[in-house]
């Protein structure tokens, strides 16, 4: 006997009414499991066709059908089959009028309930397999859905098949009638039904099935085989038999493996084990590609993540997919076929780069359409489709499914020839999780992704593709994406106004707040921003996105906010501009003539189709605001700078930028308790510091993570500008010799010298504001939110270092680099916090803020010799019983230690308090050594890197190897009754290296030795040590002089304004 449609309709009421109801709530799986439990003798006949059910209880998985039925064409169909009047369409087309508050189901049932539908006792009822069979007859006469459905349409005109449709609302009552008209929309909402609770009900094999065979009509026919031959009880149990069996099938698509977001990189690491793969996530559209031999040239199909069969589509990627496998060809490595995974990119020949998603749709097209290319360029001739395989999931009749992911890639890279820019392997680390280093690399390889521009990583575990094993671990055989916009607030971009909404029945039934009414809310940027300042204009706004709300925000909009909404038609107030590509063509019901302000993240920027500018991509609301109005909000043209930054920002040319994000994924981590939260705080000043303090101060971390990573695209607006000057603080350094970085952040490798010579400016260009307005287009990251300070640490210096903005600059200088944010390479958790033995809190204190400093535009730690009320920062001697090698010693004059100061400001220059190393080629430079060194109170340096690691092992403390002059002042200190420094321990000398970098052998040849020399910190780590050109004295030694002809205080020349542009051009980088 068929099964009964209405049997599906007591399902889909029941849990209906269960939503509604106020009391003796059930769960949804309680529900849907005892309503198979009931209709269990129906379920296991042999006639039940399987397929029919299953698609009436998940319609959405029917993605091969496409009936072409939506609202407005349906209401004619059903009007025509009841016969109703003038007054009764209208009657029926109440779901269209926002202020009903139904849709087009609940007018149907309205209507029949009115005047019902005279059935008669001898007439049966509808069944779930004639309502399947009219809806694949319908679909199969749409272009749109899949080949194998279009092939299977019969003789017969359209309108025969809408003629059948409304004889089977002509046969039900009001009720399945309304559950009918949902079932041809696919959306059941509010009602949900979870897939694997309802074919887990059904019979506890078909989600395994489904897993293999992802098509309702396969996985029925092996159920239905596979339940035939066994007993139901042997069957139940036989989910392990079953794997060793089930195998893929040619032409039928694999479901996808269970895709998990990651929060954090620990929250990454604590869902795997053992060794992973970090995959480049590449921005394309997903292809499972099918390739059988036995249909010659045809032998390629392709499916989409929906499941739809997109062959014909993507015929533009049939070649290279050819080439890679050498199809038709001896050389071809199959004898049956295969099945791969990849992403479907489009690849600029001319740029040498993979383009952005919405050049997709110029070369793909959908059912024979290219939707959405209004506003596009023509396809180019240098663009081309690529095809990225990132895994095999058979092979010649081997499943692949059971196998671990490093056999399969291996299996992959053996099979498939790479070509650059057509078809190529996924981009790849791996990483041991049970490393101790687990964590730094992970967030290492994030970070390198990130400055290289990549979408994000795709984590995942040495696991077969699937495992049904009663032993499985959780989050097994899963693939972790990890995105910088899923930790904490780096996707937020900044204030949009609400200009306006609609209303959708079916959204609004999913709240549960009584009298919703907006569900769709149509945000956009203000066009003429200066001129409504200025002038008062009348306001003109560009929608950008439509957003929905939760039920928390939207009942906080609807009773705090609640904003003036007038009729879309009587709007006078403001001006709007919403392009065809905005909602699919829908139009806001109401406008708001004072618009809301909100705060909204997204994951990055697109051209969406038929928009032609730049606009959030999934965009999402994280904060209402009621102090704020529509003049604090975004421009449009800030909006659109600051996508195009992001788009056209190159990769990095040094490792700064990447040293920053390091830290700042490190500060993004969540904290381990309570009290270390407490004791963050962002703010402008610090408070005094008591003895109590600095005694506890030792045994804490150097810097508490902050309470709020801000969101990185911030146009400094007057509402950024407003949060910044109350959220920025200072940090406290760790007590270290060198400048230093967190030792997750530092790396490994040499400097690429040539770039460094090849990029450099002149002093007078690069101080342009162009140049340092191209040099500061970074990725969104805050720089002013992921510094955070202890507010006792009054005596803590601003080591803040990858900022781009500073938080000491100027709104000015800020909006000249449209306020784009990018992380500070702040003194991370991992930093040790190396005391400075032999000293007392005062001296240290003074030694912290003898060298402040500042920012530089790449991230890097840049010091600043600024003014300080201490000048007792002399140069520190070596103790007597090291080994002095008068090759290490420079020839300069032998002056005492006493005239030591620079020339030009005296003690007020802080340079000659470092440990300088020279490169050999310019140890022997007399302009360098005797004029310019010593013109700075530099009397003395050194040429080996040896001589730090021997002074730092004789002496617990890392100092300059001493000239003759510096032996004998010690003497003559000795002699005159003063303690010596050198039986004392002493706080550990700051250190740099100057280097010719237009000599590329020689300086990358040094550079090795230094490498080599294995410098290390107090504390065992690897140490490592700025390099600059020595040009950079020239520039320093010119700005003293001005200095001293303005008479102005030595401080301000080399602070962030001066005095970090002359470092920022000779920064080579860290040694």
């Amino acid at each position: 006997m068929p099964f009964l449609f209405s049997y599906v309709c007591d399902l889909l009421q029941s849990l209906d009414n269960n939503r509604l109801a106020r009391s003796g709530l059930r769960s949804k799986a309680t529900i849907i499991q005892d309503w198979f439990r009931g209709h269990q003798a129906q379920l296991y006949r042999d006639e039940l066709d399987t397929a029919a059910l299953l698609s009436a209880l998940l319609p959405e998985k029917r993605t091969d059908r496409v009936y072409f039925l939506r609202e407005k064409k349906l209401q004619t169909v059903i009007g025509r089959a009841l016969g109703l009047g003038r007054s009764r369409i209208a009657q029926l087309g109440r779901w269209s009028n926002p202020e009903a508050r139904v849709d087009l189901a609940e007018c149907v049932e309205s209507i029949l309930n009115e005047t019902p539908n005279p059935v008669s006792p001898t007439e049966r009822g509808v069944t779930v397999e004639e309502i399947d069979q009219l809806l694949h007859a319908i679909a199969a006469t749409c272009r749109f859905s899949s080949p194998a459905v279009r092939s299977s349409a019969s003789a017969g005109r359209l309108a025969n098949k809408e003629l059948a449709l409304g004889d089977l609302y002509k046969r039900l009552p009001a009720r399945d009638a309304k559950w009918l008209t949902r079932l041809i929309l696919k959306n059941y909402e509010p009602v949900v039904l979870d897939q694997h609770v309802v074919c887990q009900s059904y019979h506890p094999l078909l989600p395994a099935i489904l897993n293999v065979q992802d098509d309702l009509a396969a996985a029925s026919r092996i159920l239905d085989s596979y339940r035939r031959g066994q007993k139901v009880t042997e069957a139940a149990t036989g989910l392990t038999g079953l794997a060793q069996s089930l195998k893929p099938t040619l032409g039928v698509k694999i479901g996808r493996q269970k895709w998990i977001k990651g929060r954090s990189i620990k929250h990454c690491l604590s869902m795997v084990q053992g060794r992973i793969s970090c995959e480049e996530k590449m921005d394309g559209e997903y292809c499972q590609i099918h390739i059988d031999l036995s249909k010659d040239h045809d032998c390629i199909q392709i499916f989409s993540k929906s499941g739809k069969d997109s062959t014909r589509d993507r015929l533009a990627l049939h070649e290279s997919i050819r080439n890679s496998l050498h199809l038709g060809k001896p050389s071809c490595p199959l004898k049956k076929g295969c099945i791969l995974e990849g992403e479907l990119v489009v690849y600029s020949d001319k740029d040498s780069k993979v383009l952005d998603f919405h050049k997709i749709r110029k070369h793909v097209s959908r059912s024979g359409s290219f939707l959405g290319t209004s506003r596009d360029s023509q396809p180019h001739p240098w663009e081309h489709l690529m095809i990225v395989y990132y895994d095999l999931l058979m092979i010649d009749d081997e499943s692949l499914l059971f196998v671990k992911h490093s056999e399969r890639f291996q299996r992959l890279k053996d099979l498939i020839a790479v070509v650059p820019g057509r078809y190529a392997l996924v981009k790849r680390v791996i990483i041991d999780c049970d490393r101790p280093s687990a964590t730094s690399d992970l967030r290492r390889a994030f970070a390198k992704c990130i400055t290289a521009r990549g979408e994000g990583l795709v984590l995942k575990a040495d696991d077969p593709y699937f495992d049904w094993s009663p032993s499985r671990r959780p989050y097994a055989c899963c693939a972790i994406k990890l995105k910088k916009e899923y930790i904490g607030h780096f996707g937020d971009i900044g204030d949009f106004t609400v200009v306006g909404a609609r209303y959708d029945a079916a959204k609004a039934r999913a709240y549960t707040i009584p009298k919703v009414k907006w569900t769709h809310f149509y945000v956009g940027c203000l066009e003429n921003k200066d001129e409504v300042r200025r002038f008062g204009k009348r306001p003109q706004f560009v929608v950008t996105n439509v957003v929905e709300l939760n039920a928390t925000q939207l009942d906080v909009f609807t009773t705090s906010i609640n904003p003036e909404a007038v009729p879309a038609e009587s709007n006078t107030t403001i001006s709007l501009r919403i392009e065809p590509g905005i909602d699919n063509g829908k139009r806001p019901s109401v406008i708001f003539p004072t618009p809301p302000v909100v705060d909204l993240r997204c994951f990055s920027f697109e051209k969406e189709g038929n928009k032609g500018f730049w606009s959030p991509r999934f965009p999402s609301v994280t904060k209402i605001h009621s102090d704020r109005t529509y003049h604090d909000a975004l421009s449009f043209d800030e909006l659109q700078d600051m996508a195009i930054k992001e788009k056209e920002l190159p990769p990095p040319e040094d490792n700064q930028e990447l040293l920053g994000w390091i830290a700042a994924l490190e500060q993004s981590e969540p904290t381990a308790t309570v009290g270390e939260t407490s004791q963050s705080s962002v703010s402008t000043g610090a408070a005094p510091m008591t003895p109590s303090h600095k005694s506890s101060q030792s045994c804490q971390s150097p810097v508490s993570p902050g309470p709020r990573l801000r969101g990185p695209r911030e146009i400094d607006s007057p509402t950024s500008r407003r949060s910044t000057s109350t959220q920025t603080g200072q940090l406290t350094p760790p007590r270290s010799s060198a400048i230093q970085v967190p030792e997750s952040a530092t790396p490994n490798v040499l400097l690429d010298m040539n770039e460094a010579a090849q990029n450099r400016k002149r002093p007078h260009e690069a101080l342009g504001c162009d140049n340092m307005h191209e040099r500061a287009k970074m990725q969104r990251c805050s720089s002013d939110h992921i510094s955070t300070t202890r507010p006792s640490q009054s005596n803590s210096m601003n080591l803040t270092a990858t900022g781009l903005v500073g938080a000491s600059a100027s709104p000015s200088r800020r909006n000249s680099h449209a306020g784009l944010r990018i992380p500070r390479l702040s003194a991370s958790r991992s930093m040790p916090r190396v005391d400075m033995e032999g000293e007392d809190s005062r001296v240290r204190d003074a030694a912290r803020l003898s060298v402040p400093a500042s920012q530089s535009f790449h991230g890097v730690l840049v010091p600043v010799f600024a003014s300080s009320a201490s000048s007792s920062g002399s140069s520190v001697l070596p103790s007597k019983h090291n080994n002095i090698s008068f090759n290490q010693v420079s020839a300069t004059t032998a002056e005492t230690t006493a005239t030591r100061n620079c020339r030009s400001l005296g003690d007020s220059c802080k340079l000659s308090t470092y440990s300088i190393m020279l490169s050999p080629c310019i140890a022997n430079f007399p302009w360098v050594t005797e004029n310019l060194l010593v013109s700075h109170g530099v009397t003395e340096f050194i040429r080996d890197p040896k001589a730090w690691l021997r002074d730092g092992q004789a002496s617990g403390a890392t100092a300059a190897v001493p000239s003759t002059s510096d032996i004998s002042a010690n003497s003559t200190a000795e002699s005159a009754g003063h303690p010596s420094s050198l039986n004392k321990k002493r706080r550990r000398c700051k250190k740099l290296v100057l280097v010719d970098a237009r000599r590329r052998e020689a300086t990358e040849a040094f550079l090795a030795s230094i490498k080599a020399a294995q410098l290390k910190r107090r504390n065992g780590e690897r140490e490592y040590v700025p390099v600059f050109d020595w040009r950079v004295l020239e520039s320093v030694m010119e700005e003293e002089r001005r200095c001293c002809l303005g008479k102005e205080k030595p401080g301000g020349r080399f602070e962030i304004s001066s005095g970090q542009s002359i470092w920022k051009q000779y920064w080579i980088g860290l040694a």
